[in-house]
């Protein structure tokens, strides 16, 4: 009943304050759950707190001129729906990724959304970031580790010149896998999107995709995708090897997934 309902707020969430002791609440084919307000209030924090869990696709970036983290994607709708609804997005959502010169300004909650580098964060900033949550990962507070990340193709292929673990053979892939890995110590899901080939442009790949909720993300029903086998094996061999001198670190699962609804 309460995932119902969430689903129902999601798109008339504003409306139903308005609305809310109207004539159309006896309405049987009024669309608009107009009894929301009259529910307990201990409910009606269940469902905000439900409809908070939703996943969000954050693209995550940085700005080199004013030193500060920010994101394409707006603030949660259940933040700025009324004070009841933010006071319970609130106990989710937290304002993360503050640096030396800016506040944090960004709504992230940890357990659902998704930070993703896409094919819109430039090349540096990317590794900019690295070096930054890998210098203060044991400094972040919980609600500040990231716990589910997602690389576009280009950044994750180790067969592709460019990425993030570097050629595969140059020597330095399993030094550059664990230097990623201190970056995001508390990983728990770790995201390979396929689905670029035949695009001409970034505006392409990701464009159709677009939601408020950021680029729409579902996981691949088969794992045969260009370069993912050969990555996957090269980053699980080094996770195993690091199991083995830290036991206590946590190492993520890798899944693929393509853009799509």
């Amino acid at each position: 009943m309460s995932f119902y309902i969430s689903l129902s707020l999601a798109s008339n969430q504003r409306e139903i304050l308005k609305r809310s002791m109207s004539s159309s609440s006896d309405d049987p084919q009024s669309p608009i759950f107009t009894a929301f307000p009259r529910l307990p209030i201990e409910l009606r924090f269940k469902i905000w707190e439900n409809a908070s869990m939703a996943t969000r696709t954050l693209e995550l970036m940085y700005c080199f001129t004013k030193q500060r983290f920010s994101a394409f994607q707006p603030v949660p709708a259940v933040l700025h729906t009324c004070r009841e609804a933010r006071q319970a997005g609130k106990r989710i959502y937290f304002l993360s990724f503050g640096s030396a010169k800016s506040p944090p300004r960004t709504y992230f909650n940890p357990i659902s959304d998704i930070v993703y580098f896409g094919v819109r964060v430039y090349d540096d900033e990317v590794e900019f970031m690295l070096r930054f949550f890998r210098r203060h990962a044991d400094s972040f507070e919980d609600e500040e580790q990231i716990q589910r990340l997602a690389l576009t193709e280009d950044m994750w292929r180790i067969d592709l010149e460019g990425n993030l673990f570097a050629r595969l053979g140059s020597g330095r892939t399993g030094r550059k896998i664990v230097k990623f890995h201190q970056s995001f110590p508390h990983l728990k899901e770790l995201i390979f999107v396929a689905g670029q080939d035949g695009c001409e442009d970034d505006e392409e790949v990701e464009g159709p995709w677009e939601t408020s909720s950021g680029v729409s993300l579902v996981k691949r029903q088969t794992d045969i995708a260009a370069g993912f086998q050969l990555t996957r094996e090269a980053l699980l061999s080094t996770f195993e090897s690091r199991k083995k001198e830290f036991p206590d670190e946590v190492f993520p699962e890798i899944t693929l997934m393509e853009y799509g609804v």
